[in-house]
């Protein structure tokens, strides 16, 4: 049983000499007192002028009866291990259909494939290699696939995000997911860096593994293949209608990201339980990167052991509160759409976060009472009227609208823009109509208090573009709290960010693997 040592202070320079060292110190301890050392988290403390590390480390004993547990932040940990899910004894006539590549379905049926269910698992979009041609292309002539872009294809919308893995919930499947990405991207401190990151190409990398062992234990992944609606008999689901298709399936868990729009109106359509969710709008900020690692990082900015730096902001007007979101540094702007009929504004990153530029999501969030309209989809019409709203105004192309922060704040129009990192390109627009005017006048309200906790954030090269419209679902689909399954569509389990249960990668993994444990425990392989 190791002794877990925490809060132990290190300069950002210090190295791991010194980790052991002051480790060793607080836990009264001499270094043949101990056979190994190991990091179990890593924060940066920002509060004082200069940054430290704030290691938790488990100390391996040569005897065990050794250490200072006395000391405070020194006790004795026993290591978890997630219980084995008991194989159930119901028939199951065909395998478990598993909707969507993201990481709700992909840890849905890696776990089924591991528990040797052998799923179908069902991608409107293209495999990885495909899809990244595809969106070579879109970057390069504006070539927009449909159904193979920044939101679908293998992976989800999450392979082309700031590739975080940044989670807060205690559940131990979290920790199986995050150690599933570090041994599959061969990333140490996924398991113990406070905001651990791959970016989108070690993203891709852990994505094609698991594909390579859900097909090597007898799974299939059946790609270009989008589904369109449920099959049902007696409230129960029999199959799922796809564009290639039918597939037959007494069990789907349907996982299909939260821009799956068509596919929410054909559920809606056969009655499947759903009702509105909040989710969030705004825009996306971007700035020098090097005037972020300044702001934050000060003389140390530049120094490897930190890199690029990020920032957190929130700040209250009126009573409702506007917070940075997806906030990427050292990333760049993509047009995260299916169609040139809409825009939306996303950021992403490589592991390298080298572009020179750091962008973040402004935005607030809208409760269903705010909602135009009625009905479940009412956000869904809501985000689409915005969306083609912002496409019209920059020519209908992938083009972003964009504006200088500046400009947009006294409501003038930009005669230039500054640099960017987005590759599409931008439009100068008037900003200001692109999101409902509560939301605009909220955020143009909360510069004053952004300004004040981030001195030089409302700066000459400051960018803004918009709308952000898709970091949530607008739409929950009801499930209950213990089956996962849809009421009164028996055999359906909706998982994820799609869904409305999950709010980024990891937690949206965990999600898919709570659903594949139910089907776990009530049928045999």
């Amino acid at each position: 049983m190791p002794l877990r040592v925490s809060e132990v202070r290190v300069p950002v320079d210090g190295g791991d000499e010194v980790l052991l060292a002051r480790a060793l110190r607080k836990a009264g301890l001499n270094d043949e007192d101990v056979t190994s050392l190991e990091v179990v988290r890593r924060s940066i403390d920002r509060r004082r002028a200069e940054p430290v590390f704030s290691f938790t480390v488990d100390l391996h004993l040569a005897d065990e009866s050794r250490g200072c547990v006395a000391a405070h932040g020194v006790e004795r940990v026993a290591a978890p291990s997630p219980p084995e899910i008991p194989m159930g004894e119901e028939p199951l006539e065909h395998p478990p259909v598993v909707v969507g590549t993201g990481p709700a379905g992909m840890f849905a049926a890696l776990y089924l494939a591991q528990r040797g269910f052998r799923p179908i698992v069902l991608e409107r979009g293209d495999r990885m290699n495909h899809r990244v041609a595809k969106i070579r292309d879109l970057n390069r002539d504006g070539a927009l696939d449909p159904e193979s872009n920044y939101l679908f294809g293998e992976g989800g919308a999450g392979t082309f995000s700031d590739g975080k893995l940044t989670s807060r919930s205690k559940d131990p499947r979290a920790r199986w997911v995050l150690r599933e990405f570090r041994d599959r991207s061969g990333v140490p401190s996924v398991t113990w860096d406070h905001r651990p990151h791959l970016g989108s190409d070690r993203v891709r990398t852990v994505v094609g593994r698991i594909r390579q062992e859900i097909l090597s234990l007898g799974g299939e992944i059946r790609f270009r293949c989008r589904v369109d609606r449920l099959r049902l008999r007696d409230g129960r689901v029999t199959g799922v209608v796809t564009s290639a298709g039918d597939v037959p399936a007494a069990v789907v868990v349907l996982a299909p990201g939260h821009s799956a729009r068509d596919l929410y109106r054909a559920l809606h359509q056969q009655e499947v339980a759903m009702v509105p969710k909040a989710f969030q709008l705004g825009f996306r900020v971007e700035h020098p990167q090097s005037w972020v690692d300044t702001r934050v990082w000060g003389r140390f900015a530049g120094k490897p052991e930190l890199g690029p730096a990020d920032y957190r902001l929130a700040v209250k007007a009126r009573g409702a509160g506007v917070y940075s979101f997806c906030m990427c540094p050292g990333g760049e702007i993509i047009p995260a759409i299916s169609d040139v009929g809409h825009m939306n504004t996303n950021g992403m990153s490589w592991s390298s976060r080298a572009t020179g530029f750091a962008n973040s999501g402004l935005v607030t969030t809208l409760e269903p009472e705010s909602f135009p309209g009625e009905g479940p989809l009412a956000g869904v019409s809501w985000q689409e009227r915005l969306e083609a709203h912002a496409a019209a105004l920059a020519g209908g192309g992938l083009a972003v609208p964009a504006q200088r922060l500046q400009d947009w704040i006294q409501g003038r129009p930009s005669d230039s823009l500054p640099s960017t990192s987005c590759r599409t390109g931008l439009v100068p627009a008037p900003l200001r109509s692109v999101v409902p005017e509560q939301v605009d006048r909220l955020v143009r309200d909360v510069m004053g208090g952004i300004e004040r906790q981030m001195p030089g954030f409302l700066q000459e090269e400051a960018l803004l573009v918009g709308p952000e419209s898709r970091s949530s679902a607008p739409v929950r689909l009801v499930r209950d709290p213990r089956s996962l399954e849809s009421p009164g569509t028996e055999g359906l389990l909706p998982v994820g960010e799609g869904a409305g249960y999950a709010g980024g990668i990891v937690s949206a993994a965990v999600d898919g693997l709570r659903a594949a444990e139910v089907i776990v425990a009530r049928y045999r392989a």
